[in-house]
Order: C-alpha cells, then sequence, then structure tokens
C-alpha cells in the first residue's frame, strides 16, 4: 500500500504542476468553450422542442458509453504499460504488477470524474429531477465501470496483437460491449432516470456492481499473468508493410514536395496502424451517420420541394429534404473524421524532435497537416454521397451535382480541420471540441445555403491557414502556444 500511494501521490502532483501552468485553460478557454456549445448547439435543440424518447435515449446513452471506452482504449493502454511515460521507470524497480494496475486505474478513474461531472451536467440539461440515493449509486458505479472497461479492453488488445489469438480480441470485445451496456444504463439512470422503468433501474444498479467485481478480478489476474510477456510488444507496434506502401501512395499523389510527402506519409501510416483508439471511434462514429442517413432515407417519410420552389430544377433539387439530410451526414461523417487531427498531434508531440533535427519549416509542417485532413475526410464525403444516391435521395439529374456539393463540404470542413491542427497541440481534448464546432457549423451553414461557404472559402480561410502556419511555427519551436 504504501508503494501505491507514493506512485498515486506523485501523479496528483504532477498533476496539480500541470493545472498551475494552466490556470487560462481550465479557467477561462473551457468555460468559453463549454458555453459556446451549450449556447449554439443546447439552445438550438431546445427551441427546436426535439426531445429523445425512451428508445433513443437508451441507444445514444449506450453509443456514449461505448464510444468513451473505445476512445479511451489506447491511452489506457498507455498507461498500464507505461509506454513514453515517466513511469516507465517503476519498471525497473521492485514494484508489483498489481501496484501497478492500481495506479493506473487511479489515473484512468481520475478522469473518469471528469464524465461524472458531464453526466451531472447534462441531469440537469435534461430535467432529470432531484438527485436522489439512486442517481448517486448510479454515479458511484457509472466511473469504475467505465474505467474497468477501457483497461480490460487495453489488457487483450495489447496480448491479441502479440499472440494473434483471435479468442482474446473476442474477450476484449465481449468486455466492451458488457461496459457500453452497462454503462449506458447506468448513464440513463443518472441523465434521464424516467426513460427506464424502475425495474431497470435496479437492474442498471446491480449489474454495475457485478460487472464491476467481474471486471476488476479479470483485469488484475491478466495484467499479473500477461505484463511480462505483453509489455515490450506495447512499446514496440510496428506499421505493416502493406500500410505503409499505402501511405506512401497516397502522400505522392497529394504532392507538396518531398518533406510534406514524408510527413504526409507517416501521419497516414500512423492512422492506418491504429495510434490510438480514438481512430476506431471516430471511423465508427462516421460509418454510423453513413447508417443512419441509410436508415432516415428508407424509413422516413420526408416531406417534397418547399413551397415555391420548382423540384424539377437543379437549384429546386438543392433544397429538397432528402437532399439536405445527405449534405448534413456527409458534413457529420466528414467531422468525425477530423476529429482525429488534434489526436494525432498530441499522439506526436514526445517526438517533436525529429521534425526539429530534419530541418523542417512550419509552412511545410502545417501543409502536411492539411492534406492529411483532407485525405482523413474524404473517404466519409464519397460514402455519405453513394448511400445518398443509393438510396434514392436525388432526382438522377441531380446525382451528379449532390457529388459536386459534398465534396466541397469535403474540401471546406477537411481545411478547417488541418487549418486549426495546431491552434491547442497539448490540450486534445479541447482542441476535438474546437474543431467540431468550427467545422459543424461552417459545414452546416454551406449544407443548407452551399454559395455562401464560398464567401467563407474566399475571405476566412486564408486568414487561417496563415494563422496555422504561426502556430505549426510556435509549436516547433517550442513556445508557449
Amino acid at each position: 500500500m504504501s508503494q501505491l500511494r507514493i506512485i498515486v501521490g506523485a501523479g496528483a502532483l504532477g498533476g496539480l504542476r500541470w493545472a498551475r501552468e494552466h490556470l487560462y485553460v481550465l479557467l477561462v478557454l473551457t468555460p468559453l468553450m463549454l458555453g459556446m456549445t451549450y449556447f449554439g448547439v443546447g439552445r438550438l435543440l431546445s427551441d427546436a422542442e426535439w426531445s429523445l424518447g425512451p428508445a433513443q435515449a437508451s441507444a445514444l446513452a449506450v453509443l456514449a458509453a461505448a464510444g468513451l471506452v473505445v476512445s479511451g482504449m489506447s491511452r489506457a493502454a498507455a498507461e498500464v504499460y507505461h509506454t513514453r511515460r515517466p513511469e516507465s521507470v517503476f519498471d525497473t524497480l521492485a514494484v508489483g504488477p498489481d501496484v501497478l494496475l492500481a495506479a493506473a486505474l487511479a489515473r484512468r478513474g481520475a478522469r473518469g470524474a471528469g464524465f461524472a461531472a458531464a453526466a451531472l451536467v447534462g441531469r440537469g440539461l435534461a430535467g432529470g429531477g432531484p438527485f436522489g440515493a439512486e442517481a448517486a449509486a448510479a454515479l458511484l458505479l457509472f466511473v469504475p465501470v467505465v474505467t474497468l472497461g477501457e483497461v480490460f479492453a487495453a489488457l487483450n488488445w495489447v496480448h491479441g496483437g502479440r499472440s494473434r489469438g483471435r479468442g482474446w480480441a473476442a474477450l476484449g470485445v465481449a468486455g466492451v460491449f458488457g461496459a457500453a451496456l452497462v454503462g449506458g444504463a447506468l448513464l440513463l439512470t443518472i441523465v434521464r432516470p424516467q426513460a427506464l422503468a424502475p425495474g431497470a433501474r435496479a437492474a442498471a444498479l446491480w449489474g454495475g456492481a457485478l460487472l464491476t467485481g467481474a471486471l476488476a478480478w479479470l483485469a488484475f489476474a491478466l495484467h499479473r499473468r500477461w505484463r511480462a510477456g505483453d509489455i515490450e510488444h506495447a512499446k514496440r507496434l510496428r506499421a505493416r508493410d502493406r500500410w505503409g506502401r499505402a501511405a506512401a501512395a497516397v502522400a505522392r499523389r497529394a504532392g507538396g514536395g518531398a518533406v510534406v510527402e514524408s510527413l504526409l506519409a507517416r501521419d497516414l501510416r500512423l492512422t492506418l496502424r491504429g495510434f490510438s483508439s480514438a481512430v476506431y471511434a471516430c471511423a465508427g462514429l462516421s460509418a454510423l451517420w453513413v447508417l443512419t442517413l441509410v436508415a432516415v432515407l428508407e424509413t422516413v417519410r420526408l416531406p417534397g420541394a418547399p413551397p415555391g420552389v420548382a423540384a424539377g430544377s437543379w437549384a429546386g433539387a438543392t433544397w429538397l429534404p432528402s437532399v439536405l439530410v445527405v449534405k448534413g451526414a456527409c458534413v457529420l461523417a466528414c467531422v468525425s473524421l477530423a476529429c482525429l487531427v488534434p489526436a494525432l498531434v498530441a499522439h506526436q508531440l514526445p517526438h517533436l524532435w525529429l521534425e526539429r533535427a530534419a530541418g523542417a519549416h512550419a509552412a511545410e509542417v502545417a501543409r502536411a497537416k492539411l492534406f492529411y485532413a483532407r485525405v482523413l475526410t474524404l473517404p466519409a464525403a464519397l460514402l455519405a454521397w453513394a448511400a445518398g444516391s443509393l438510396a434514392g435521395a436525388s432526382p438522377l439529374s441531380y446525382v451528379a451535382p449532390l457529388l459536386g456539393e459534398c465534396l466541397w463540404l469535403w474540401w471546406l470542413v477537411g481545411t478547417l480541420a488541418g487549418g486549426l491542427a495546431y491552434e491547442m497541440p497539448e490540450q486534445p481534448g479541447l482542441s476535438t471540441v474546437l474543431v467540431a464546432c468550427v467545422c459543424l457549423a461552417a459545414g452546416g451553414f454551406t449544407a443548407f445555403l452551399w454559395p455562401m461557404g464560398l464567401a467563407l472559402y474566399a475571405f476566412g480561410l486564408p486568414q487561417l491557414l496563415l494563422r496555422g502556419q504561426h502556430r505549426a511555427h510556435l509549436h516547433l519551436s517550442g513556445r508557449e502556444v
């Protein structure tokens, strides 16, 4: 226990030092971004008087819990195996594997407290009623369920990659599914308890307690058994050769010079090999938007052309509700993938000396991230257009113009995400919120009225790209950004 207390205390001291150095981010920038999100998206939904039904709320809660587990899986693996972390010194000392895993769980639990705070805010916005014993129990169980789900999935992810065993991968998927299902029920009990019957809420509490105990027992047992063999594999994950060849081929076609091509090839190679679990989360969310588009077009009876607009003309087709739905799904799918840009920048922070040693200029580094964002989001736009066209969302004469609109939305979203890549490199969470808000606002406005995007591109984006180069210069020089 003394070893665990020392390790956890050292981590807490490091967190306090970080907080003291980033008071502006914590006290000014974070409330500003959260306020923009609430008064933008939250008030828009409130004014529209749109509310989720019980089935929709349950599905959204499960997806939210699954997103938390999957997106935190790679960070959990880094904290458990001390990948590129100062805690790697403990691997050379007489510290038991149970103590190391307990310290990693404590760090994950501290991060999970932020999710609990967000759930409480969501309860207030959703009108969950007074906070009672049931909600308190659900809140206390939600954090360990998500935390243990992340760690359990990370253990099976690393071990499955080393042993090439499908059974361990299936066990990890089962753990993610169980944590998502139970965590979603607990989250719904916290945020909107009226969406669940009393018996379902009680079952969620019992399920959370049982799953917490089962995952804790399995995680400690498997970590004790696998750590010695898996730790080197966790620190030496390599890209497959075919991913390297594919990334290099795409980078050559993108152009931009030898330095930009090499940087872009490296970024694409990291993404294709899954540098973070955020890759799977963003790709899954993007695919989910496309599947939702198909479901809406096939099951919902959308209205026809607005009054005063000729449905047979090209100008009328762009205003068809079904076409607007396709363009909206295109924006959402592209933004989901664009959120990987801040995660990649944060992942590359420990290796920034490579760019400095190679003599890369800020303009080249910024251009590489710009091309990366565009290449990354292109499949989402093409997939959304193909799904909408096959589902009959637009007249046959407007299929090609719809492709042009989707490509225009892709270009705009990718350019914005690439220009904002180095806005907050050390704060990937806040940078993700910034990229998502800016891209959603610009993309949504352009999807509704595409000529206005031309004005935005002509008058706003050149300044943004210049600012992106300046931020990249500060980032490379090691100055405070």
